[in-house]
């Protein structure tokens, strides 16, 4: 069994998830990244049904908004009202540009929040300043985590 943090990342496209796996590697940071396939999988996975029962809950989702079956702000005001007893820190990358989309994240206590960026070392960094969320990760230069906050 694997020892490594697990980070849930919901995305449908799947060059955007090979990115984020390259940007995760490059950035240093050492987790496993599981796919969702899908809302029915994603529920699966945070209720630790069937295949998933003695899987551990992933240490943070990544999750874009515009998914096929279901639009990522339902997913995650389901997942938040319905599914898990605890919180788990939520990082929204999308290409959603929408002012709305970001202000009902943050309503819903997303963590972070970024526009996909056409540019991959800024999603490496990105990806790079998010250690907090994993095990032993730091906050980072003088920044602090929303769930960070919580528990303090």
């Amino acid at each position: 069994m694997n020892d490594l943090p697990e980070i849930l990342l919901i995305e449908d496209d799947k060059d955007d998830r090979d990115l984020f796996e390259i940007a995760l590697m490059s950035s240093g940071l050492r987790a496993v990244v599981a796919h969702a396939g899908g809302v029915a999988d994603v529920v699966k996975r945070l209720t630790r049904q069937g295949a998933h029962a003695q899987r551990a809950l992933p240490m943070v989702m990544v999750l874009d908004l515009d998914l096929p079956d279901l639009d990522g702000v339902t997913l995650l005001r389901y997942v938040r009202r319905d599914i898990l007893p605890i919180h788990i820190p939520v990082v929204v990358l999308t290409g959603s540009q929408l002012e709305r989309d970001r202000a009902v994240c943050e309503a819903m206590g997303v963590e972070d929040f970024l526009v996909k960026p056409k540019v991959f070392a800024d999603l490496v960094a990105f990806v790079a300043s998010r250690q907090r969320y994993l095990p032993g990760g730091s906050p980072g230069k003088g920044t602090t985590s929303r769930l960070a906050q919580r528990r303090q």
